[in-house]
């Protein structure tokens, strides 16, 4: 699941659209805030000193200690390579060293946003970032904090992964049960996905590729007694911010900046990090940082090769970058699937807002037609619109990226494929089995996680057409859109 909203929001959305059915602008759809919760960020000084006193007692056995030798201990199946190790603090750990980490959940879009917010609160409380791996496949849901830590303890592939890798390959009825279920997820570091030398370089990160109880305590010496935990009991429990004032909509209370700098504690465990309104900061050195860390979440090719090369080839047979317009439909799953009536309406009213004067010059192609006309062009065309004029140098290319199995069958899409001339799907023109991203595997598990990106690839070629319109509610449009902007600026 790559968007986790509120109900009310979600309703408050739609009674909107209702409400301006004839109206192509979307109108605003602001949450109300909801009643604001007293307040945990507040220590008294009694248990700030108790806390400082146990902290000062921990940290005492720690100082200057390396991290331990955990290789007798199983760890999880998490993919990582010897080159993560680059740019990480010194491997001998000193009681000056303090931590952060969180628990994540949902889809990768999700997850991404987290990461983020977690890598600005390491920066500006100049704390170590312990960075959870990235969650490809089934999506582990929001859950409160307990549950949420037991869940990832319960996951673990520690176990069963070198068993269950001999099975890699095989079809589910093959293997025992608890392989077949974990085949359907894997875990990776994020440089597996990103470039994070330059992020590296400027905010301190070390892994927590493990959840076990005992990880931290062996890996890092922290102890429970030394961890400070910001427990959620919503999805949207609290918001971190460095000014007071600020309306708080979705979430319930406001953690401050300063009361998380005073705490003594070496570890401080936060348990959902996601929202782009989770972390709010006012001034403009926090703004610098926050665009750098985002900027270093931009899919390259340095990380994901064989992903950019296949993207390369479909984009060619578009006719090279900017020489299609894109749209994602998102009608798949969760929320996204219940109210993709209201979705894809939403999209729909977007797309005639945007293409109407330019589609009186074009007319629909059939399947057949759109694979002999849209595809392989002799040329490689610099723009697919000329906003000047309105005219296409030829049939308007539209690139369709969606979650849906079957496109063209599906009822909602229809409109669109009979409206716009050229509608190109990645069923079109990808073949997964003969694709490089067939072979990517996490040599931990024996998963292979290339299946995974493929999302990936359709959000990456979207992402280079002149125009790009994205389904509302939806983090891998938003996502989708950073990228469009990214790769615009950047050519």
């Amino acid at each position: 699941m790559d968007v986790a909203l509120p109900r009310a929001y979600v309703y408050d959305s739609i009674r909107r659209i209702q409400k301006n059915d004839n109206n192509n602008d979307f109108p605003d759809t602001t949450e109300p805030a909801p009643q604001q919760h007293p307040s945990a960020s507040t220590t008294t000084t009694a248990t700030a000193t108790a806390a400082a006193a146990a902290a000062t007692t921990t940290r005492a056995t720690a100082k200057n200690a390396p991290p331990r030798n955990i290789t007798d201990t199983p760890e999880d199946a998490v993919f990582r390579d010897s080159s993560d190790e680059a740019f990480l603090p010194p491997d001998e750990l000193d009681d000056d060293e303090k931590f952060i980490t969180f628990l994540p959940h949902s889809g990768f879009h999700n997850q991404r946003i987290a990461v983020v917010n977690a890598l600005l609160l390491a920066g500006e409380l100049n704390r170590t970032l312990l960075m959870p791996p990235v969650m490809l496949g089934d999506p582990v849901h929001w859950r409160k904090y307990d549950s949420s830590e037991s869940f990832h303890r319960r996951s673990t592939k520690a176990h069963i992964a070198k068993t269950c890798k001999s099975y890699s390959g095989k079809k589910a009825e093959d293997m025992p049960e608890e392989c077949a279920a974990s085949f359907r997820f894997t875990s990776l570091r994020w440089d597996r996905l990103f470039d994070l030398r330059q992020l590296k370089q400027r905010i301190k990160i070390r892994y927590r590729d493990d959840y076990s109880r005992n990880y931290l305590e062996l890996k890092y010496n922290i102890t429970n007694r030394d961890t400070y935990r910001i427990k959620d009991e919503s999805l949207y429990d609290y918001r971190i911010s460095d000014k007071e004032g600020q309306a708080l909509n979705k979430y319930q209370r406001e953690v401050f900046i300063w009361d998380l700098a005073k705490r003594p504690e070496r570890l401080l465990s936060f348990g959902s990090l996601f929202g782009t309104g989770r972390v709010m900061y006012s001034t403009p050195e926090s703004q610098e940082l926050r665009d750098f860390v985002y900027s270093q979440f931009v899919f390259s090719r340095e990380a994901l090769p064989d992903l950019f090369d296949e993207a390369d080839a479909i984009i060619k047979r578009l006719g090279g970058p900017r020489s299609y317009i894109a749209v994602h439909a998102r009608v798949g799953d969760s929320i996204f699937e219940r109210f993709s009536p209201q979705v894809m309406g939403k999209l729909w009213g977007d797309l005639q807002h945007k293409y109407n004067a330019v589609l009186a010059a074009n007319s629909a192609l059939s399947a057949s037609e759109v694979e002999q006309t849209c595809l392989d062009p002799k040329v490689v065309y610099q723009h697919a619109i000329d906003r000047t004029s309105m005219i296409t140098p030829r049939p308007l290319v539209m690139f369709m990226a969606t979650d849906s199995p079957d496109p063209r069958a599906h009822p909602l899409m229809e409109r669109i494929f009979d409206t716009f001339p050229c509608v190109v799907t990645l069923r079109d023109v990808f073949d997964f089995k003969k694709s490089k991203l067939a072979n990517l595997v996490n040599p931990e598990d024996g998963v292979v996680y290339g299946k995974f990106l493929v999302p990936f690839l359709d959000g990456l070629i979207a992402s280079r057409a002149q125009e790009f319109t994205g389904s509302m509610w939806s983090t891998f449009s938003g996502y989708i859109r950073f990228l469009h902007q990214q790769y615009s600026t950047s050519t």
